[in-house]
Order: C-alpha cells, then sequence, then structure tokens
C-alpha cells in the first residue's frame, strides 16, 4: 500500500509547474493608421486648393464672387487639415515605435519604459508600443510596481515597417523577440534590485509582466528563452498585494523555449486567441492558480461556496499546440474555456490538473469543446538521439523504489487529474494511441489536503476515433474514484477501459448527464478493486492502469503498450492540413516481455 501511494503522489506531479495565427487588428492602432492617411490626403487637398485659389486671385479678369468662393474653399481645407494635424499629433503621442534602425527607441525594454513614464503621467491614456519587423534579443520585464510607471492597459504590438498591424501570421512572425544569449535588464526595472545587485541577467521569458491588469500581447514571436515565453503573473504572497487580469495574449507565436509557451498565473481572466506553441519542455499553454474570493477557499466542505461568486473566466480560441510534454497544462486552473483549437502530436493533449505547487486547488468548472485533439503519441523520451525535436523540462519525477521511477504519461488526448466539474463536449478526439481521454484521482498522500480527487467531470457529444478511420486505442479510462462523472452520447461506437471487477457499463461509465453532485468530503480518492486506477495486487506492473502505465520503466517504453493504428492525414473544418510528427518508434526488442 505505502508504494502505491508513493507512486501515485509522483505521478499527481507528472503537470506540475516550472519557475504565440492571423488575429484582429486593434481598433485604436488601425484608426490611428486611418487618421494618419486621412490627414496626408487632407494635406494634399489643402495644398490643391489654396493653389488653385492663388490663380484665381491673380487672373485680372476673375471676379470678386469667384475670387471669395476660391478663398473661403482654400480656408476650409487648411482648417480641415490643421484640425487632422492636431488629432494625430495628439493621437501619435500614444505610440512609442521600436525598431532596429530610425526609432527612437532601439529595443523593446525601452520601449515598454517609455510608454510606461507617459501612461503614469497621463493618467487615462492608453500607449501602444509598436514592434517594427527584426531580431530583439532581450527579456522584456515589467512590474506593476515600479516608481512613476504606469503599465497597466499598456498594448505591445508587432506591426509592419509602415506602422500598420502585423495583423497575419506571417507578419508576426517578423518581429521575433530572440532568447538566445539575450539579457533582462534588472536595474531600473525590477522594485527588487539593489546597488550591487548585478545589472542584468540570462533571460527567462521573452515578456515577463508581474502586477499588471490589462495588459496585451499581439503580433509576435517568441522563441529559444531559458524558462517561459509571454509570462502574466501575480505573486500569492498576500503582502505584495499583487493582481492581473483582463490580459490579451493575441497572433502570438511561441517555439523551442525549455518550459512553457503562453503563460498566466493568479490572474483573474484573460483571453489566449488565434496563437500556436510548439517545441516546449512542458506546454505551449498554461493557465495556473486561478485565485479565489477568499484565500482560505477549498473545495472540502459541502459545495456550497464557489472559488469565485462571480467568475472571472479565461477564454482560449484559435489556439494551436503540438509537438510539447502537454499541449495544455493547468494547475489548479478554473474558470477556463478552451474552444475552436487544435491539441496534436505532443507528449499529451489538454492536462488540467489538481497539485500543490499552486494555490487554491483543485482545478475544475472548466469547458473543453469544439476541440481537435489527435495524435497525442510523441515519445519524446527517445531522445533527440532518436528523432525527437525537445525533450522534455523535466529529468524524471522521482524514484519510487531504487530503479523505478515515475514519469510525464504519453499518448492520451485529454488527461484530467484531480478535477472537478470540468465538461468536454462537442470534440474530436482521435488517434491517439493509449486512452482518448483520461479522468483519475490522487489518493494516499499524493495532494496535502485530498483535493485531487476525479468528481462530477462530463464527457458530451464528443465525435470518437474519426468516424471510424482513425481510432483511439481506447476512448475513456475512469478510475472510479470520487463520483458524480458521465459518459452521454460519444460516439460512434465508444470503447472503456472496464478493470476487472465484472460492473456493468453504466455503473462504471454513467450514460446520463448530469449525475448528482458528488462532493470531496463524501468520496474517496483510492479505488483498487476495479483494476483501474491500479492493479488489485499493487505490484503496478499493468500497463493499462494508471499506476503501471505511469511507472512504466525506461519511461519510454511506455510506447510499447500502445495499440497503433494508421493516421490519414487530417484537413480541419477550416482547410487546415495536419501532418503527423513523431519521434522514431521504439524497437521492440527494447519493450519488457509481456
Amino acid at each position: 500500500m505505502q508504494r502505491l501511494g508513493v507512486v501515485l503522489a509522483m505521478v499527481a506531479a507528472f503537470a506540475v509547474a516550472a519557475i504565440g495565427f492571423a488575429g484582429p487588428a486593434s481598433a485604436a492602432q488601425t484608426s490611428a493608421t486611418k487618421l494618419e492617411k486621412s490627414t496626408k490626403k487632407a494635406k494634399k487637398k489643402y495644398k490643391k486648393t489654396c493653389k488653385k485659389a492663388k490663380k484665381v486671385n491673380r487672373k485680372k479678369n476673375a471676379s470678386k464672387k469667384s475670387k471669395r468662393k476660391a478663398k473661403r474653399a482654400c480656408k476650409s481645407k487648411k482648417k480641415k487639415y490643421k484640425r487632422l494635424k492636431k488629432k494625430l499629433k495628439y493621437t501619435n503621442a500614444a505610440y512609442f515605435d521600436v525598431c532596429k534602425h530610425g526609432c527612437k527607441y532601439k529595443t523593446v525594454q525601452d520601449g515598454v519604459n517609455a510608454a510606461g513614464i507617459w501612461q503614469y503621467k497621463n493618467k487615462k491614456r492608453k500607449a501602444t508600443v509598436r514592434v517594427q519587423p527584426g531580431t530583439y534579443v532581450e527579456g522584456v520585464l515589467l512590474r506593476g510596481k515600479i516608481e512613476k510607471r504606469r503599465f497597466d492597459d499598456l498594448t505591445i504590438m508587432g506591426v509592419k515597417k509602415n506602422k500598420a498591424p502585423a495583423a497575419t501570421r506571417s507578419d508576426a512572425e517578423k518581429v521575433i523577440l530572440e532568447g538566445t544569449n539575450a539579457k533582462t535588464i534588472l536595474k531600473g526595472n525590477s522594485p527588487t534590485w539593489q546597488p550591487g545587485d548585478a545589472p542584468t541577467q540570462p533571460a527567462n521569458n521573452a515578456i515577463d509582466s508581474e502586477d499588471i491588469d490589462g495588459l496585451v500581447l499581439k503580433n509576435m514571436w517568441g522563441r529559444h528563452y531559458l524558462n517561459n515565453t509571454f509570462f502574466i503573473w501575480a505573486s500569492n504572497v498576500a503582502e505584495d498585494n499583487s493582481h492581473c487580469s483582463d490580459f490579451v495574449m493575441d497572433n502570438l507565436v511561441s517555439s523551442d523555449t525549455r518550459s512553457y509557451g503562453l503563460f498566466s498565473r493568479n490572474c483573474f481572466g484573460g483571453k489566449f486567441l488565434n496563437s500556436e506553441g510548439w517545441n516546449h519542455g512542458d506546454s505551449a499553454l498554461y493557465i495556473g492558480e486561478t485565485p479565489c474570493d477568499s484565500p482560505e477557499w477549498n473545495n472540502r466542505g459541502d459545495g456550497t461556496v464557489p472559488c469565485q461568486k462571480d467568475p472571472d473566466w479565461t477564454l482560449v480560441k484559435n489556439f494551436k499546440s503540438h509537438q510539447n510534454t502537454l499541449g495544455y497544462s493547468g494547475t489548479n486552473s478554473k474558470y477556463v474555456k478552451i474552444t475552436d483549437s487544435a491539441f496534436y502530436n505532443n507528449g499529451a493533449g489538454i492536462v488540467p490538473n489538481t497539485l500543490d505547487s499552486e494555490k487554491f486547488g483543485p482545478s475544475g468548472w472548466m469547458i473543453l469543446e469544439n476541440n481537435d485533439i489527435f495524435w497525442n503519441n510523441y515519445n519524446y523520451y527517445q531522445g533527440k538521439e532518436n528523432g525527437s525535436e525537445f525533450e522534455t523540462v523535466s529529468n524524471g519525477l522521482g524514484e519510487i523504489v531504487p530503479g523505478v521511477n515515475v514519469n510525464y504519461p504519453i499518448g492520451i488526448g485529454v488527461v484530467l487529474y484531480g478535477t472537478d466539474g470540468i465538461i468536454t463536449r462537442n470534440n474530436n478526439i482521435f488517434g491517439n494511441e493509449k486512452w482518448g481521454a483520461m479522468a483519475f484521482s490522487g489518493p494516499l498522500g499524493a495532494n496535502k489536503y485530498d483535493d485531487a480527487k476525479n468528481l462530477n467531470n462530463q464527457f458530451v457529444d464528443n465525435n470518437l476515433g474519426r468516424n471510424g478511420t482513425d481510432l483511439n486505442a481506447v476512448d475513456f479510462l475512469d478510475d472510479q474514484t470520487g463520483g458524480g462523472s458521465c459518459y452521454q452520447n460519444n460516439g460512434p461506437n465508444p470503447t472503456y477501459v472496464m478493470g476487472v471487477s465484472g460492473k456493468p457499463l453504466n455503473e462504471l461509465y454513467p450514460q446520463t448527464c448530469p449525475q448528482p453532485v458528488a462532493l470531496n468530503k463524501d468520496t474517496l480518492s483510492l479505488n483498487v478493486a476495479d483494476g483501474i486506477q491500479a492493479d488489485p495486487a499493487l505490484q503496478g506492473d499493468d500497463p493499462n492502469t494508471v499506476l503501471g502505465y505511469a511507472a512504466a520503466t525506461p519511461p519510454n517504453t511506455m510506447e510499447c503498450s500502445w495499440l497503433k493504428t494508421p493516421h490519414p492525414a487530417y484537413t480541419d473544418a477550416n482547410g487546415y492540413t495536419y501532418t503527423e510528427k513523431r519521434a522514431n518508434p521504439i524497437n521492440p526488442m527494447d519493450c519488457p516481455a509481456p
């Protein structure tokens, strides 16, 4: 029993947190560009009209009426031009242009600092840092408590050379934040910096924003950073009085960064839109530690007190995540809607999870709908020598007994670890070679407060196996802990891990949603009787159980239990065609004897 507890405690850690496609143009930016064009046009008309008026005035035979008319026209056009010029000057004061040559600011950090000072002096106005095409080798730091700067509601966006919004994916890829050899300037940018401290440090993140509301990041490509790419967060230490909310990350690209791509933590609501990430050692998208109304909130009472009475939701839409350890990871994330997105070619696809590494457990109260979740069979444990294009940030999640380690599971589409009330509906889930979706708890000390329970999760109206042409090995695993979960109208012909108990399908996987709500205090996090969470003998050697699969040693041998099927090319409803990518297959000779 002790071995099982330790093993599943380590399994719980598989998503532990480590310490961006075309999007619509900014309305303000579009308006400014139109105003600039209108001003130039007005100037041209004013000069042409006044030149004509001078000619009329010089004509000896011109009537007084025609001269007055020409003079009035000149005066009117000049007045319009001056009005637009004044408005443009006022508008342009809110723009801080960054470029490699010809701009006042040569680095994004300099542009951001100037914008923060300007916003501080102009309390109710919003600034935009416009970053023109180029490669900027730097890490950008924004802190809400820097004196005489205000970064709330600031926009940092990539633009074309003519300052028009970089509204397409190809435009965004020309505005590059490069992490290789990049430095972050601490002196003057960090409230904790003291004389004698190093003025710079290696850039952990492309843009790192703490304690800022309403920050907008758009139209850029961040890559090769030591930790994360675009990082927005608030401290969870009460004395810091830190807060973040209502951020927007739009048309961002993130690649080849050690841990995470687009990352938010401890924030009240935001948006991740029209973005893409690949080759991250953890996930391309992370939302963690959703804050509650009270710092003392927990899910262990009678279920009547929500985390947030009036929830601030985070929206993920049109996000593509591929070739990552996890496509989406969210430790203790809540009030998140992920929709119209694609998670494919990852080790595992969408992975909300409950862990002690973040506050406000558990994860839950989320909606996953209208997504494509497929081909999450990337065995990165094969290493670069065997064709993997990225490495996991973890060097293993721990040795439980001599020679036995637990690692991130792979080959799975949706992984719900210790979640409460997640609705997974109307998704296409196919071609995952272990399980299409799994939901399980972490028992026996895996979570300090026993919060990581499989409760009240719903799988409804999902299309499985691509109508029979690209099957999951098994569609569903539910470890039969917790309670209140259901599986309704998923098809065609869904398959289930049934275990060894002989219980009928509708008892193990209720086919009507919703079921009566199950409460944390009334349920258990351990079940060995059904032989799904763990084998009844607690040997941990059955790869069709949660325990036996996660404890595969070495971890690349998880692939040995996959049911491999052909994966025909896939074109989604928008006409985008996907290709499968994976590491080299494991040599059958390296698999353990059956």
